[in-house]
């Protein structure tokens, strides 16, 4: 049997994940990282793109931006900036979200130029695992 561990992923937004998983692989500042069970206690910043997180046999993809990611005594904790779940991505939603923040951006309002800066990070990272995700699905499909 699979020995599983805690994971719980907290955005700003609340709660996009808690529960018992086998493994995840994750990006951090300095690299790709696994996780498995009784892995050694880490603190580490984490930079944008795909965790992939292996719960109940199943693969499970959130996409995220920054944060913090600590191990410790079997529990995982990551605190991401922003974080969001392939099966909440709308990709027509996406666009007009990316759409919008570069109109924005155009405009050269210093005020509110770093919010639609990060916005627009945003969106494109959302796209980008949107784009992988549909990849994904599309090859297991063919199988």
């Amino acid at each position: 049997m699979t020995k599983l561990f805690k994971l719980d992923i907290l955005s700003p937004e609340g709660s996009v994940f808690s529960g018992e998983i086998s493994q995840m692989t994750l990006p951090t500042e300095t690299g790709i990282i696994t996780i498995l069970a009784d892995h050694a206690d880490i603190i580490t910043k984490l930079s944008s793109g795909q965790v992939e997180i292996e719960h109940e046999g199943e693969m499970k993809f959130i996409a995220i931006m920054g944060g913090f990611l600590e191990v410790s005594n079997n529990v995982a904790s990551i605190i991401a900036d922003f974080a969001v779940r392939s099966e909440e991505l709308d990709e027509q939603k996406i666009q007009k979200a990316k759409e919008y923040a570069e109109e924005q951006l155009n405009k050269k309002d210093k005020l509110t130029s770093a919010i639609n800066e990060h916005d627009l990070q945003k969106a494109v990272l959302e796209l980008k695992f949107f784009d992988k995700i549909k990849i994904k699905n599309r090859n297991r499909g063919a199988k």
